[in-house]
């Protein structure tokens, strides 16, 4: 569950100041996040789907052919240890975000809530906003991800995507 959600929505970024009560360093970031309960140990099923992929600039046959290819929810099962569980949420937010130039321009959590938004930017590639929505609870998280392009992105670079990734407790992990 963890790694997943990190790996589509938070990959590479960092934290700095803002204006606004995001999380100005990697301690408040942490008082956020242990907001969290934790998820229990077990077998996890997450599926991933597209909800929305807009591709200006390509071709109309391109753009169908891969609407097509992500059209397919994507299904696995992933196992969550006791090790994984006592950390909680609190290594997902963090790990992942070396390598790249992001920050969160907010991050709140209220009641198993997310609320966050983050700006990135990449050489050569323009700027995003990716923008996290959901619930993250102990058997079971809902998290919508909206990813858009900012200002004039090169000549096929402005797709915009929408993400939803569920992901819930479907028992014991399985003895290896």
């Amino acid at each position: 569950m963890m790694a997943a959600l990190a790996g589509l929505a938070l990959s590479g970024c960092g934290s700095e100041d803002t204006a606004d009560g995001a999380p100005r360093s990697e301690a408040d970031l942490k008082k956020e996040v242990a907001k969290l309960d934790a998820p229990e140990p077990g077998q996890y099923r997450q599926v991933l789907e597209v909800t929305r992929l807009d591709l200006p600039g390509l071709p109309p046959e391109a753009a169908e052919q891969m609407k097509t290819a992500m059209a397919d929810k994507q299904e696995t099962l992933v196992c969550i240890t006791q090790a994984d569980a006592d950390k909680g949420y609190r290594d997902m937010f963090k790990d992942v975000r070396k390598g790249s130039e992001c920050a969160y321009s907010r991050f709140e959590v209220n009641g198993g809530k997310l609320d966050a938004q983050m700006d990135c930017k990449a050489a050569g590639q323009g700027q995003m906003v990716m923008k996290l929505a959901g619930t993250l609870g102990p058997n079971r998280s809902d998290v919508t991800i909206d990813v858009d392009p900012v200002g004039n992105p090169l000549p096929g670079q402005g797709m915009k995507m929408t993400l939803r990734l569920t992901t819930t407790r479907v028992g014991d992990c399985p003895a290896s």
